[in-house]
């Protein structure tokens, strides 16, 4: 193992995701219970107590008239409250398209328009979601009896959704929380590799909640978030030009009300994975660029959190590219034998994570002592890696009307696809931080404000 000079550099990049394995498995082992028993992510009893709490269903978009999966995130809250008996609610469309106030004109919700005129110092939709908190002030609806859920516009409310709400208002205990979101809508029509790595994102819910429970948030949801509407209107949304707001939203709810003001409230909600690897990139890119925009805003202990979470992204990429080398550089007799048992049938894409992982298990199996350990770490990793793609698929696809059989063909596509999966999900993150880096060292380029809003319809 230690003769190959390339293991030996890329067993630095390998060895950087150890604490986050080891983190993430703890957690789900932690949290088990929590999405299981306590509103998570089962439709399970879907009686819902009796409560007059008020809430503002708020879809931000940038035009519901282009958008069209806006009228099925309404129509999801409109048959999910007739079928939970729930009346005492809200829609409330915030949009930058004056043509949605008559495309919606039938629609039984509020459209409002963002002023082309409002000046603030947030940008893209911070600016739409400060205007939306500026309306509801001038109509008096900033007050501890609202509560405002906040959705995108592929958003898509089920019936567990409304009873999980409820009985977290009812609690009285937070007043910002947050669930899981799950990505089963338009999954075949996305684009195979786009919707498998979504895959990552139900799994880190588990991460989420022991985040949410015990905060501050390292990173929040902008949309699944329930918010307390007059401690919105006290936090605000003026963060300056930043693409994270929703991060800095959650650490400011925490900085000003304490530990016990944020909760997990359990309740599902379902969206769609990007339809296409360039949005997909451009919507891991804005995470990344958020992040680092918002770290001089953060104090000392909460910054080192944020910039090795960001550090490990970006060696995320460089261990998917020096595996990929190891693989071409070390194995190429075995891809290029087709007559090699095992092989004989199976293409290039599907033979890589063989001898990627037949490296491992070797180091394991055939190993010193030093080989022996260093291998039984990097298996542990590989596991949790592999296991995360799979539990997080299978949360994905429980809210899908696709067959268990192409199910399971998914599942496998998954753990054969995971080293390419690698380098699209990461590839991002580590292109944001170069930029980054290089853009705010002229401050014309730092001041420059990126179109990254992206809606993955």
């Amino acid at each position: 193992m230690f003769d190959n000079p390339f293991i030996i550099v890329a067993m630095f990049f390998w060895f950087s995701y150890v604490p986050i394995a080891a983190m993430s498995l703890y957690r789900v082992i932690r949290n088990r219970n929590l999405f299981v028993e306590k509103r998570a992510f089962a439709e399970k009893n879907v009686k819902r107590v009796r409560s007059d709490a008020a809430i503002i269903f708020q879809i931000t978009t940038r035009s519901a008239t282009k958008t069209h999966v806006v009228r099925r995130g309404i129509q999801s809250i409109i048959d999910s409250a007739k079928k939970t008996d729930y009346r005492n609610y809200h829609i409330s469309i915030v949009t930058d398209d004056p043509d949605d106030a008559k495309t919606l004109k039938a629609v039984n919700c509020e459209v409002v328009v963002v002023n082309k005129n409002f000046k603030t110092n947030a940008i893209r939709k911070g600016r739409a979601l400060q205007y939306a908190v500026e309306h509801r002030r001038r109509v008096g609806m900033n007050t501890s009896k609202y509560w405002i859920f906040h959705m995108d516009d592929e958003s898509y409310v089920t019936t567990q959704t409304i009873v999980a709400l409820l009985k977290s208002i009812e609690s009285g205990k937070e007043v910002a929380s947050e669930g899981p979101i799950f990505y089963p809508l338009k999954f075949e029509a996305a684009n195979r590799l786009t919707a498998i790595a979504e895959s990552i994102r139900p799994f880190a819910c588990y991460d989420c909640v022991s985040q949410m429970t015990n905060p501050p948030p390292l990173h929040m949801h902008g949309s699944n978030l329930l918010v307390r509407s007059d401690i919105e209107d006290t936090i605000e949304w003026k963060f300056g030009p930043t693409l994270a707001e929703d991060q800095m939203f959650g650490y400011k709810v925490y900085e000003k009300y304490g530990p016990g003001s944020m909760g997990w409230h359990g309740g599902v909600l379902l969206e769609q994975p990007p339809l296409n690897i360039k949005d997909h990139f451009f919507q891991r890119r804005r995470w990344v660029l958020g992040t680092l925009q918002n770290l001089q805003n953060f104090p000392r202990w909460h910054r080192y959190k944020l910039m090795y979470k960001s550090v490990t992204y970006f060696l995320g990429f460089a261990s998917a590219v020096a595996s990929t080398a190891i693989m071409l550089y070390s194995y190429i007799p075995a891809l290029l034998n087709y007559d090699t048992i095992g092989y004989e049938f199976m293409s290039l894409p599907d033979r890589l994570p063989n001898i990627f992982f037949n490296s491992i298990f070797d180091a394991v199996t055939k190993g010193n002592m030093l080989e022996l350990s260093a291998g039984t770490i990097l298996l542990f990793t590989s596991l949790v890696w592999l296991g995360s793609y799979q539990l997080g698929l299978f949360l994905n696809l429980k809210y899908s009307k696709i067959e268990w059989r192409k199910r399971v063909m998914f599942h496998l596509q998954t753990l054969l696809a995971c080293p390419v999966i690698g380098l699209v999900e990461t590839f991002p993150a580590f292109w944001a931080m170069i930029e980054y880096n290089m853009k705010r060292k002229d401050p014309a380029q730092k001041a420059k404000v990126y179109d990254f809003y992206v809606v993955n319809k």
